[in-house]
């Protein structure tokens, strides 16, 4: 049995298994227990606006050369640029934990 990503276990012959694991604690989550799934999805946002840079023969060079690295570049990482998911189960503790702070931003200090 393996654990994927998400938390949830996989048999080996690739078939969901009953038990799952929060991913953010490794609790094990028995059977009708309760877990939530936190779907994750970063996509490039565009705003419909183009920045000039020139006339279309000033740019056509450029364009080349934005075209030419694509072709070299790895699709994978390309893809990433433009859109990554992930999926994680959550016990209930860390559920809350992740809604309370879901950017990880620094928390304001308590007054002492």
């Amino acid at each position: 049995m393996r654990s994927l990503s998400s938390g949830i276990r996989e048999t080996c012959n690739g078939d969901p298994a009953v038990s799952k694991i929060c991913k953010k604690c490794g609790k094990d989550l028995p059977d009708g227990s309760l877990a939530y799934e936190v779907k994750i999805q970063v996509y490039a946002d565009f705003d419909g606006v183009l920045p000039e840079t020139g006339t279309a023969e000033e740019m056509e060079p450029r364009m080349q050369e934005l075209v030419a690295g694509m072709e070299q570049a790895d699709p994978d990482t390309l893809m990433r640029d433009v859109f990554h998911q992930e999926r994680h189960l959550l016990c209930p503790a860390c559920r809350e934990r992740y809604l309370a702070n879901p950017l990880n931003l620094p928390l304001p200090e308590e007054p002492s």
